[in-house]
């Protein structure tokens, strides 16, 4: 009896210690329920707002990227086409018989409109006038001119005198307008080579090029020119052709050509009527004379875009690229409506678990506690089946690694890219999924990723769907609950179509160096084979000397274009048979420099400018055309000097027959204080080698 007193007694007491302490513990569960739903709530909006954030930053460094590269590229068509087009002129320029005509012009007076028709004074009819010669040569002159014209893509050609007047001009020639004459006795102080304006015509859009003469007496670009050659070339095709839209251009995406003016900008529109369209002044072009990526508004228009630019050279135009801001922010939209839609969707799930939860701690048993917490648990894993169904809807390839290479989970685009169910892929590893050698060349950005405990971001090829794909990979290291690197989460894009863009560029820059190498040999027939000869001797002793891959493409790019100066230099300067005297030999000699003036506008990526302003200096300080020696000399300049003379000996020219390779090796071997002995030993292996053998071997038969 008395322990059945007892035991009601401590039930009693237990009974009423917890109906004490309940209050209690009710309220630390709500303080501590109310904190946790504090900090989801905090990171559900802190979230979000990081990711679409991000999501925009990588957006714009993609359109960055891309619209520079499509703007410079087209702009360096244009370019190269007005490069041509001077390459045309020289053959005018550089006559010496229109040298000649221009010089007796202005020694005679210079104006013709004096000279045709009329008798000098004071002498008797029978005498004969100091510029009758010249006033026989006009329809001879003019016939060649309009012959240059006919054979070019030119509309019209004059010569022009220092006070503006044409003294002669091609067949069927317009009379200059007041802008033409103005822009050519400006062209008298300058002496260089200047592109006019984009400007309606009656054949279309056309521009003006002028090109300075000097008299015979003085070098090219030295002294004041005795005229100016004017002439009008048709541009509206070129412009269509850099316009037209590409068959990878994205929706909303445009490319504009505008010219720049003393009143504004004018939009150059061929087709359209009128071609040339004002534009509302803007603030287009930056403090450092460029036009930088950016958010603004359309050219002539309310349309939110994003835009860069790129100038054409020696001009006033510029190629701008842009795209409809809709358009291009349509995929980051969406991201974000998903990632808010998913926030909202957890911060109700929570909420109404921790209503769940509270109202079973104050109401329910604890059998009922354990059906409440079973419930929530079937909620959070509705929730993370939701997040998964999100993840899934991204285009990017998400993996998450363990530290032992396996995956673990895969998002839906991974899966479909490898051609694979997700859950077939998780506890495989690369070599598994992309075969050994990708998997060797992953591992190494996974190990980066480890050991430094940053972001690294890496661009790989792999195979998916039996196709080559471009990825550009980030990786990250994956902490777990203690804080411990856990595994590598990986984020992949696919950018195989700009990185074909890119390929696109480079091709069309080799193929541009293929044309211009083809001009030289045109022009001098015993260069023919030449700049092929020294690119490959130069590549081979590179890479006997263990240079890296990035000097080797050096030396071969800069020998393939060694030569393009001597299409500057008069073809009978070339091809004279007797050897050159002194002054020939520097006008030669400034073939340096004519290809420094054709080359500088083209992005290498590679020091193949500085290679060829350098391959003539010798290590003695005797070489052209700055007299460097020693260390000052490029190590890519000497290699591919020292190949230029070797194919030089063992070649013909008009004034020579070409020498045994080995007696060309020994004279560079006996020149020890002008060529690199290294230099010198590895052009012998090279030329030494069967490949090298059947190089010269293709000399003989020549």
């Amino acid at each position: 009896m008395a322990r059945d007193e007892e035991a009601g007694l401590f039930a009693f007491l237990s009974d009423e210690t917890r109906a004490k302490r309940q209050p209690v513990v009710t309220q630390r569960t709500l303080a501590a329920g109310l904190l946790v739903f504090a900090v989801i709530l905090a990171a559900a909006v802190l979230v979000p707002t990081v990711l679409v954030s991000d999501k925009r930053a990588d957006l714009e460094n993609e359109l960055d990227r891309r619209l520079r590269i499509l703007a410079e590229g087209q702009a360096q068509v244009l370019g190269t086409w007005l490069e041509g087009n001077t390459v045309l002129a020289g053959r005018i320029v550089d006559s010496e018989l229109f040298r000649l005509f221009v010089t007796e012009l202005a020694l005679a007076g210079g104006d013709l409109s004096e000279v045709v028709g009329s008798e000098p004074r004071g002498q008797p009819e029978t005498a004969v006038s100091p510029v009758d010669p010249l006033v026989l040569q006009l329809p001879y002159m003019e016939q060649l001119l309009t012959d240059f014209v006919k054979e070019t893509s030119f509309l019209a050609a004059y010569l022009i005198g220092p006070e503006g007047k044409p003294y002669i001009s091609s067949g069927g020639a317009a009379g200059l307008t007041s802008p033409q004459k103005t822009e050519s006795q400006e062209l008298f102080g300058e002496g260089t080579v200047r592109y006019g304006a984009a400007r309606a015509a009656a054949a279309g859009i056309v521009m003006d090029l002028y090109a300075p003469i000097f008299p015979v007496q003085v070098e090219p670009g030295e002294g004041r020119p005795a005229a100016i050659l004017l002439l009008t070339a048709p541009v509206a095709g070129t412009f269509a052709a850099v316009l037209t839209p590409r068959a990878l251009s994205q929706p909303g995406e445009r490319l504009r050509l505008i010219q720049e003016s003393s009143e504004g900008f004018i939009e150059i529109l061929p087709g359209a009527s009128p071609p040339l369209q004002p534009l509302v002044p803007s603030d287009l072009i930056d403090s450092d004379g460029g036009i930088s990526f950016a958010r603004r508004q359309t050219l002539g228009g309310k349309l939110e875009v994003y835009s860069a630019g790129a100038a054409v050279p020696g001009t006033a135009w510029w190629i701008v690229q842009e795209i409809d801001s809709a358009a291009a922010e349509a995929e980051l939209d969406s991201f974000t409506r998903a990632v808010v839609g998913v926030a909202i969707l957890l911060v109700l799930a929570v909420a109404t678990a921790f209503a769940a939860f509270w109202w079973r701690i104050a109401e329910s048993h604890s059998s009922d506690m354990a059906e409440q917490f079973r419930k929530l648990a079937a909620r959070i894993e509705s929730q993370r089946r939701l997040l998964d169904s999100i993840n899934g809807s991204i285009a990017d390839y998400i993996g998450l690694k363990d530290l032992d290479g396996t995956y673990r989970y895969v998002n839906a685009a991974f899966a479909d890219a490898v051609g694979r169910p997700a859950d077939q892929i998780a506890g495989q590893d690369d070599a598994a999924i992309f075969g050994q050698g990708t998997a060797e060349r992953l591992k190494i950005s996974d190990k980066q990723a480890l050991t430094s405990g940053r972001p690294v971001t890496d661009d790989c090829e792999v195979y998916l769907g039996n196709q080559p794909r471009q990825l550009q990979i980030s990786k990250v290291p994956f902490p777990d609950e203690s804080g411990e690197v856990a595994g590598i989460v990986s984020v992949a894009r696919d950018v195989t179509e700009l990185i074909d863009e890119q390929r696109k560029k480079e091709r069309a820059v080799e193929q541009m160096v293929a044309a211009l190498v083809r001009a030289v040999e045109l022009r001098d027939p015993y260069l023919a084979g030449h700049s092929t000869r020294v690119a490959h001797f130069a590549a081979e002793a590179a890479r006997r000397l263990g240079a890296s891959p990035e000097e080797v493409a050096t030396v071969e790019v800069a020998a393939n274009l060694s030569q393009i100066g001597k299409l500057a230099v008069p073809r009978a300067l070339l091809t004279k048979s007797e050897r050159l005297d002194a002054g020939e030999i520097a006008q030669l000699q400034a073939h340096i420099t004519h290809a420094e003036s054709v080359l500088k506008g083209i992005e290498f990526e590679l020091p193949v400018l500085e290679t060829i302003r350098q391959m003539h200096e010798r290590l003695d300080g005797t070489g052209y055309p700055s007299g460097l020696a020693g260390d000052e000399i490029r190590r890519s300049a000497q290699i591919l000097g020292v190949c230029d003379v070797f194919c030089a000996r063992v070649e013909p020219r008009s004034y020579r027959q070409g020498i045994a390779a080995d007696r060309a090796l020994e004279i560079l071997e006996q020149n020890g204080d002008r060529y690199d002995a290294d230099v010198v030993a590895a052009l012998r292996a090279a030329v030494e080698s069967v490949a090298g053998e059947k190089l010269i071997a293709g000399i003989d038969a020549a």
